[in-house]
């Protein structure tokens, strides 16, 4: 019972943002995980980018912040591996590690040939 009453009034309790927050950021973490199941052309390079970028500018924050809130750290270190597993699958699909997957066409048409 202590040990309850410690945590919730810890810094980093359920009575904090520093905890709230964090569960709330998993939900990127779980849309992530059911976007690995969509086909790669779904994706968009622009957002997974973004993504990348946010997760790795707040787990540099939740590792700066006092007190080091872990919790956040581990939802953002996971959310950042998922982004680059999507940002892999829609660089592959779209030709830019390898050549180009069949089906996966998200660009504009290509000029029509002349004669």
């Amino acid at each position: 019972m202590n040990a309850w009453r410690q945590f919730l009034n810890s810094p980093v309790g359920p009575k904090t943002t520093h905890f709230w927050g964090p569960v709330a950021n998993w939900g990127f973490v779980v849309a992530g995980l059911i976007d690995t199941q969509k086909p790669p052309d779904v994706i968009s390079g622009n957002m997974t980018t973004a993504m990348c970028i946010y997760s790795g500018l707040f787990m540099r924050f939740a590792w700066m912040v006092q007190p080091r809130n872990y919790l956040l750290l581990g939802c953002h270190a996971t959310n950042e591996s998922v982004q680059l597993y999507q940002l892999s699958r829609w660089a592959a699909a779209n030709g830019y590690l390898g050549e180009k997957s069949a089906g996966t066409d998200t660009g504009p048409p290509a000029p029509a040939a002349k004669g």
